[in-house]
């Protein structure tokens, strides 16, 4: 019985580190607070305590341990609804500088970096952004990103 009980919680253990590298919102971890309990279970029963010990030890290990699962599973499927915000998608909707404009392209400088940028929407008529101007970022085509004029209200 000992012996199956520590390969109870050696199975708990593994699919512990399986759910890290391969997310199933908690689907694994659940499975595996549950070996852990059972294996828990059989080794005070193999070490000769009482069952009026054992069982509420593994109990509450068990109920404790799906609490944290239910959470962390709750917390993951929450942010995988969230959007992107890392990366070059996550300049959309910011400020950024120009450093440098002639025609409809220019150079801005968007989260610590120098970017290509192109105006997005046509201000033919206006006159083109000076240095120091700011612009907000609408969307990123490859390295180029899609700017047009901030408004009044939107600068800091």
């Amino acid at each position: 019985m000992a012996a199956l009980g520590v390969l109870a919680l050696l199975l708990g253990v593994l699919l512990i580190l399986v759910e890290a590298h391969a997310p199933t919102a908690g689907v694994l971890s659940g499975i595996s607070v549950l070996a852990i309990a059972a294996g828990v279970w059989m080794l005070f029963v193999a070490g000769g305590a009482a069952e009026t010990l054992a069982v509420p030890i593994a109990a509450g290990t068990a109920v404790v341990g799906l609490g944290v699962t239910a959470v962390a599973g709750r917390k993951v499927i929450a942010a995988r609804r969230e959007p992107v915000r890392g990366g070059a998608q996550s300049l959309v909707d910011r400020e950024a500088t120009v450093t440098s404009w002639s025609g409809s392209q220019g150079q801005v400088q968007a989260d610590g970096g120098l970017w290509r940028a192109r105006i997005e929407f046509g201000y033919d008529a206006d006159p083109a952004p000076t240095a120091g101007d700011p612009v907000v970022v609408t969307g990123v085509h490859g390295l180029t990103l899609a700017v047009r004029r901030a408004q009044p209200w939107e600068v800091r």
